[in-house]
């Protein structure tokens, strides 16, 4: 079995030899003693004359036995241990992946450099396992190495927003085992981690400036950006940005911001071009030092109407209310009808449409009872409590109607969806109603044209953030051809039946969704987590301190022969202490 040393400082015993062998050159200096014949020093041996100096070295039983006693000592000091070739252990090392870690790339494997050695000392074997915080179903490294570890994490990029590392600290708790080590990897302090979880924080508090949010508005015909930058540090910050688009980029202009202070850039879509890119000087956490943006444009909704007159001021300011949507003409399909029903002259309805009743005749009296709403995505968090409805006939109920609205019986609005039928109808006379004036109508109106846009087959702009779920309409069947994503570093192919896992990318750009020749979406992904940008608690700290004692302890046994060890050392003591005695006593008898 290999041995360790658990004190390796107790190897500076090993001074004591050269000490003593100085100690045993040296001579005393030679005494001068009267005697009346010279018969007596031929059985004298010959010493120096000359004081002190080395000599030879003179063989002695004391010279050895302290020599000996030089050794035992360092070996007790140094404390051997022994540990089997065979032993194992688990180390599990979860990385923080939000993006702030970016920041400390170098400060990490530093770190790792210096503390993962001192986990590996005193076993065989260490299995290392490197996880995600966010997890991502694949271990960054599993193996044996430090150094192919170092290597492994070379290409990791971390890039997603504030989270819970919990569920991470979780697997990885499974992972090691109830005797592995388990430690999350960091760059702020925090409260005690579960799962017996160690920190490792690698972060210190740094000043950064970055983007903090974008927006862009129609203002007098023309699409206005509006970008804001933040200094999130505690001095005054100084930076420069510019615009580019295309091969073109404007002059470099300088922004000062007090501690703490934003400040809100704002400008047009240069004329012909419907992408643009802000960039600034770039810090140590660059993820927040671009912002790429696209022209948005909402998938176009065309409508029609029934023309029923008395809903038609009605019809007209919902038409008005909705984004990028138009009444269609000519030849166009419309994508939604606002269509008038009118329960004493039934008829058939547009397949899909926002229904509202038409009644000539309507009674004074109104709905009586509690309004009640379904727990339904349409009507979620929309207050109803206000709407007072005059009691109308009402619109016959089908079979698999789902009823969004109710007052006492009355069922006052209905979803009815079926094989190519979406309809959403106001079972009560909205004209003779409050409605009309209520936020929660309009609302309601909106999502539901929304849900019709999303689903649209045709192709749209926007800006969304990093790593997002893209839910994107596309053409189905088995004809229909796969997903292609076409980013600025990567492009793939996705087939149809994984379209729902389709995200923005992790790293900030433009991008397209095509599915054969239909361009599906043009779209700019940016970081927008303004929590990782800030580094002002910051700090590195490192719970690992008593971890290779208790790793020692675990792994390796003491020598089973210390106590001998500590008495043949005071044997051996004694023994020189007795001889140095006896030795001086025969020099005095000597001497005299």
């Amino acid at each position: 079995m290999p041995v360790l040393f658990a004190n390796p400082a107790g190897l500076w015993a090993l001074l004591g030899i050269p000490l003593i062998l100085l100690i045993h050159f040296l001579q005393r200096e030679s005494r001068r003693i009267p005697v009346s014949t010279l018969f007596l020093l031929e059985h004298l041996d010959r010493e120096s004359v000359k004081g002190r100096r080395f000599d030879r070295l003179r063989h002695s039983l004391p010279l050895w036995l302290q020599l000996l006693g030089v050794l035992l000592l360092c070996w007790l000091l140094s404390e051997p241990r022994w540990t089997a070739g065979q032993s194992v252990q688990r180390v599990v090392l979860v990385l923080d992946n939000s993006a702030s870690m970016e920041a400390f790339r170098e400060a990490l494997r530093e770190t790792f450099d210096r503390e993962l050695p001192k986990l590996t000392r005193f076993v065989g074997t260490t299995e290392f396992t490197v996880l995600e915080s966010s997890i991502s179903g694949e271990n960054l490294y599993r193996g044996t190495s430090v150094l192919e570890l170092q290597k492994a994490l070379e290409s990791w990029k971390p890039g997603a927003g504030s989270h819970s590392p919990e569920q991470a600290i979780r697997v990885g708790r499974g992972i090691a085992g109830s005797e592995g080590t388990l430690v999350l990897v960091t760059d702020h302090p925090g409260d005690p981690l579960p799962f017996g979880a160690l920190r490792l924080s690698v972060g210190t508090p740094i000043d950064n400036v970055g983007f903090s949010g974008l927006r862009v508005d129609a203002e007098e015909g023309k699409k206005v950006w509006r970008a804001t930058l933040r200094n999130y540090a505690k001095t005054p910050q100084s930076r420069s940005w510019f615009l580019a688009s295309g091969d073109r980029r404007t002059e470099a202009r300088t922004v000062e911001l007090a501690a703490g202070a934003s400040h809100t850039l704002q400008g047009e879509f240069p004329e012909g071009s419907d992408r643009i890119s802000l960039l600034l000087t770039p810090d140590r956490f660059t993820r927040d030092d671009r912002v790429d943006l696209v022209n948005p444009s909402p998938k176009a909704l065309l409508v029609s109407r029934t023309g029923a007159p008395r809903i038609e001021p009605v019809v007209t300011g919902l038409i008005e209310s909705l984004e990028n949507t138009s009444q269609a003409s000519g030849g166009e399909s419309p994508d939604f009808w606002f269509a008038s029903y009118n329960p004493l002259a039934p008829g058939d309805l547009p397949p899909v449409s926002v229904v509202l009743l038409d009644q000539e005749q309507v009674a004074r009296r109104f709905f009586s009872g509690p309004i009640v709403a379904a727990n339904h995505a349409l009507v979620s968090d929309l207050d109803w409590q206000g709407l007072l409805a005059r009691s109308t006939p009402s619109i016959p109920p089908a079979p698999g109607d789902t009823t969004l609205l109710w007052q006492g019986e009355r069922s006052l609005v209905i979803l009815r969806e079926g094989l190519g039928v979406r309809q959403l109808i106001f079972n009560f006379d909205v004209v003779t109603s409050n409605a009309p004036r209520l936020p929660a109508f309009i609302i309601l109106v909106h999502r539901f044209a929304a849900k019709l846009r999303t689903g649209k087959v045709v192709e749209e702009s926007r800006n969304v953030e990093l790593r997002q779920p893209l839910a994107i309409a596309h053409l189905t069947g088995p004809d229909a051809a796969p997903l292609q994503f076409l980013g600025e570093d990567t492009s793939f192919t996705l087939p149809l039946e994984r379209a729902r896992q389709l995200r923005a990318p992790s790293e900030p750009g433009f991008f397209r969704v095509e599915q054969g020749s239909v361009r599906l979406l043009h779209a700019a992904a940016n970081f927008a987590d303004t929590r990782e940008g800030d580094f002002s608690e910051a700090g590195a700290i490192s719970e690992l301190g008593p971890l290779p004692k208790a790793i020692r302890e675990r792994q390796t046994v003491t020598d089973p022969l210390r106590p001998l060890w500590i008495l043949l050392l005071a044997a051996l003591a004694l023994v020189t202490w007795h001889c140095l005695g006896r030795g001086a006593k025969t020099e005095a008898a000597t001497a005299t």
